[in-house]
């Protein structure tokens, strides 16, 4: 992976492929902490604690032979945080969903760059337009002010009525939405 935004493009795809209907992203900056944390909730098919510990392992994988025959997004998410002097935690439960958590140094001088956050999270809004997307990013800066971003596609897709979210009017809006919040939370820079 290059960047975060692909880690977080494949949490996910991870969410998507265990059926879940609503994923929740959280991705904020703790400038006194010198950390940058994200967590990924979602309410999927979850996995039991065997499935949970080997799905940390490289050389597991859930999808089938024909798909892939390695699972390496999240044992190197995990190895990324902890290379920073970060952590990272993964919990589940069969019909409960998965929640997981990884926080990075942010000055570290391996962290990873963050990526494009903006077209990642846009596009997981439209290709999975059937799951709902809770967003919220924010800056805790020095002084404790808190910046904070949050765009919920049940709100938007309640104000759509019958109108869907891949409309590209609706995607327009979105990315405008989502560059607006980025750039006023300064989520990019320190």
């Amino acid at each position: 992976m290059q960047d975060l935004s692909l880690h977080l493009l494949d949490i996910i795809e991870n969410s998507a492929r265990a059926r879940s209907t609503l994923i929740e992203i959280s991705i904020g900056v703790l400038e006194q902490e010198n950390r940058i944390v994200f967590n990924i909730t979602d309410n999927g098919c979850g996995m039991d604690a065997i499935t949970l510990e080997n799905a940390q392992n490289p050389f597991y994988t859930s999808k089938s032979e024909r798909q892939k025959k390695v699972g390496l997004g999240i044992p190197l998410f995990k190895q990324n945080a902890e290379w920073c002097n970060g952590h990272f935690e993964m919990s589940s439960a069969l019909n409960e969903g998965t929640i997981l958590k990884a926080e990075f140094e942010y000055d570290h001088i391996d962290r990873m760059p963050l990526g494009n956050v903006q077209d990642t999270i846009l596009g997981s809004i439209i290709g999975h337009s059937e799951i709902d997307f809770h967003i919220r990013m924010y800056r805790i800066l020095k002084n404790n002010e808190c910046r904070e971003f949050i765009l919920d596609t049940r709100m938007i897709k309640s104000e759509l009525g019958d109108i869907p979210i891949t409309w590209p009017d609706v995607i327009q809006y979105l990315n405008d939405l989502l560059k607006e919040g980025i750039k006023n939370i300064k989520l990019e820079e320190f």
